[in-house]
């Protein structure tokens, strides 16, 4: 399904995009070879995969937050020319061990050392949200394409902080404390900084000088209280480690975990009433020429 808004600045219609069930769960199928028994990470990873499956990344590719390069290739096997940023030196030494990137600079984001207009096409993948000053994040994204190319990024929404159903048991149970401890840490994990609603992140691309062409709204409401709980429930930490620790080395030892899951992720998408809000977004921006 398909339907067009008016751009906040360019006057021109923003594409608003609903995935399927079909696309979900066909992309959560090669997702989930990729993160065996990590049922939160395939889950969230088959929405992203299903939104840019038709996308295209003219070389030189930008990856912005770009982690350790697993899933970039997984995406775009056909691209060679990509340059990674990311501000942590271990992943970037990942993503230098990876084989995917031609250059891995250990950099800030709003301090993109790529020469102004170099880039063909950027991307970044659920790394906006955890970066601090993202207005100069954008601009420096925007300084760092030439005119006309495309800048593809998901995101997580307002919803990602509404839809938690750790906090909502633990409320219901009368334990204030324990909701401000369960969201507290889990944001802390995460550096969540940016949880914009869509519209938000929409004005913020615009105010950095992009045109917003397409919206995909990702990961509806229970499908997403799925997610939230499994993947808050995975983070809580231990003495050594976090719980998922424990949680994987379970699953890992069931007959064909990842097949059953794909089962209770279709009987939760089934459910879905509203298809259009999301505790994600994927957005396919274009500096303007």
């Amino acid at each position: 399904m398909v339907t067009l808004h008016s751009g906040r600045q360019s006057g021109e219609p923003v594409i608003e995009k609903l995935l399927t069930q079909e696309d979900i769960l066909s992309s959560y199928e090669v997702v989930s070879k990729l993160y065996p028994c990590l049922p939160s990470l395939s889950l969230w990873r088959a929405w992203e995969h299903a939104a840019y499956r038709c996308g295209k990344l003219p070389q030189p590719v930008l990856d912005v937050g770009c982690g350790d390069g697993q899933f970039f290739r997984f995406l775009w096997p056909d691209v060679q020319a990509v340059i990674g940023v990311d501000h942590d030196p271990r992943v970037v030494e990942a993503a230098r061990q990876s084989g995917v990137y031609e250059e891995v600079h250990v950099s800030s984001a709003e301090r993109i050392p790529v020469a102004p207009e170099s880039m063909r096409s950027a991307f970044a993948n659920c790394s906006l949200e955890h970066m601090d000053r993202l207005p100069d994040v954008l601009r420096s994204v925007y300084r760092s394409l030439r005119p006309g190319s495309p800048f593809w990024l998901s995101v997580v929404t307002d919803n990602f902080v509404e839809w938690r159903t750790l906090p909502l048991l633990a409320r219901e149970l009368q334990e204030p404390r324990l909701v401000a401890t369960l969201d507290e840490g889990y944001n802390k994990y995460h550096h969540l900084v940016n949880s914009l609603a869509p519209n938000a992140w929409r004005a913020r691309l615009e105010e950095a000088g992009f045109h917003v062409r397409e919206h995909i709204p990702i990961v509806p409401e229970l499908t997403s209280r799925l997610f939230l709980f499994v993947d808050q429930l995975w983070h809580l930490p231990r003495p050594s480690g976090e719980t998922g620790d424990r949680l994987r080395a379970y699953l890992l030892s069931l007959p064909r975990f990842d097949e059953a899951f794909r089962q209770i992720l279709a009987g939760v998408m089934a459910m879905e009433p509203h298809w259009n809000l999301g505790s994600g977004a994927v957005f396919l921006a274009e500096r303007p020429i």
